[in-house]
């Protein structure tokens, strides 16, 4: 017998994005048990008429972010199931019954997500490559997953408020999701990445917000819970040739740095980036293979900034570990700070 499905949506500001996504939903068959939508305290607007029966909004009074805002909608669910996804994806109409195929299987598991699909509107080139990265890491992934994705990502409410929900201390769209899966995993959960289950993701990318996001958003808060649980899965965007890329990313930029002071340095320069395009290949031709040679090539530059910004993240946060490690390290860095 299926499982109920509650559906919950954080959002801060209501716009064509979650009209867009509240409609998807309303071609659902079967339809969830309920849609829930959570208003992050950022305006007072309600959520957009699109004429589903089934629709609760939840307004929270102040800006929290969108654990709390998810953590609200999950108390108010009454599904077997929780189903989280973001206001700006557009979801396929069988989306209730994959998700429900995903926890009838013969060994069940306690939370199931799936992934971007290959089709994002924003036709950009900044937009097209982060939307179709996303799509590759997720779709090349081992579909015994450690980590979890409220992209599009379903969990047993019961596991769900055992573990206490998303952490709150993401207070803006990080990697809350991520940190979830580590606690489910850490506790014994079996998590499923089930690479049927594709939403169409709307967002636009602008370099810029790119950056920043990849940076603050992603690189760095991931880098602390990789050393807060001391544990790096060589899977998902830190498997091994990524690790590897970030080390010939910074090897590139050191030794273009002293070529001027020898010209072996430029050959080196070279030769590793020649390493770095092949250990990429497989995306570069997935790139090409969606967009053409031309959008792969002006990929390439982006991809490499990925790395390096990974990179100075990574080893910012070594950095500060390392120096806590230090008898007397925060107390100095304290009086200095004074």
């Amino acid at each position: 017998m299926d499982k109920t499905v509650s559906l919950i949506i954080p959002v801060k500001y209501p716009n064509q994005f979650l009209q867009q996504c509240l409609e998807s939903i309303a071609c659902c068959s079967p339809p969830p048990l309920e849609v829930i939508v959570v208003l992050d305290g950022g305006t007072d607007q309600a959520a957009p008429e699109t004429g589903l029966k089934n629709l609760r909004t939840v307004m929270l009074p102040e800006t929290c972010g969108p654990s709390r805002a998810r953590n609200i909608g999950a108390l108010n669910a009454s599904g077997d199931i929780l189903l989280f996804v973001d206001s700006d994806v557009i979801l396929p109409p069988d989306i209730i019954t994959r998700i429900n195929r995903g926890f009838t299987a013969a060994e069940p598991p306690d939370a199931v997500f799936g992934s971007y699909d290959d089709k994002p509107p924003a036709q950009d080139t900044v937009s097209q490559y982060k939307n179709l990265l996303n799509h590759y890491v997720h779709q090349t992934s081992n579909p015994n997953a450690f980590t979890f994705w409220t992209g599009c990502g379903a969990i047993l409410r019961s596991r769900f408020l055992e573990a206490k929900g998303f952490c709150e201390d993401y207070r803006q769209p990080s990697i809350e999701d991520i940190e979830l899966g580590y606690r489910l995993k850490k506790a014994g959960a079996t998590i499923l990445l089930d690479k049927t289950i594709q939403v169409t993701h709307l967002k636009h990318w602008s370099l810029s917000v790119l950056l920043r996001t990849d940076f603050f958003q992603r690189a760095i808060p991931w880098s602390q819970l990789i050393f807060r649980s001391g544990s790096m899965n060589n899977d998902m965007n830190i498997n091994m040739t990524g690790r590897l890329s970030v080390l010939l990313s910074w090897l590139i930029v050191l030794m273009l740095c002293l070529a001027p002071v020898n010209f072996y340095f430029a050959v080196g320069s070279a030769f590793s980036f020649t390493l770095f395009l092949f250990m990429n290949r497989d995306i570069f031709l997935f790139f090409s293979r969606k967009r053409g040679w031309w959008f792969m090539t002006r990929t390439i530059p982006l991809h490499f900034l990925y790395f390096l910004s990974s990179g100075l993240a990574f080893g910012m946060v070594l950095v500060q570990h390392l120096l806590r490690g230090i008898p007397g390290s925060e107390r100095n860095k304290t009086a200095a700070a004074g």
